[in-house]
């Protein structure tokens, strides 16, 4: 897990009007892995914020500004890593990249 989000799923229906909204139960989040970062059958490339790999369902929460500013630095730490090894970001032990997120500050509640 490399980024944690709250934000409820709101799936806007794409034939008309109308929102299906479906809040997490207080004090809940969901965590969103490193693996949704990374495109298959592609090295070297890192995605981050509304690119990253989910279901609909999951768009429809993580596509805000909060989970992309996490998936954004997530993404940023990972390729950082990636240089100072000489490894694909594919390499990247993602522990690696908690372990730096953590020192930075991020919100990995349950990690370590």
């Amino acid at each position: 897990m490399i980024a944690r989000s709250t934000y409820p799923v709101d799936i806007h229906n794409p034939e008309g009007t109308g929102t299906t909204l479906k809040r997490l139960p207080p004090d809940d989040a969901y965590d969103i892995p490193l693996r949704c970062l990374l495109p298959q059958q592609v090295e070297g490339v890192i995605v981050a914020g509304r690119c990253i790999s989910g279901t609909h369902e999951a768009h429809s929460s993580y596509r805000v500004m909060p989970v992309s500013m996490a998936t954004g630095q997530a993404a940023g730490v990972c390729a950082a890593l990636a240089v100072r090894h000489g490894k694909s970001p594919r390499a990247i032990p993602a522990a690696d990249v908690q372990d730096e997120l953590i020192r930075q500050g991020a919100n990995l509640r349950g990690i370590r």
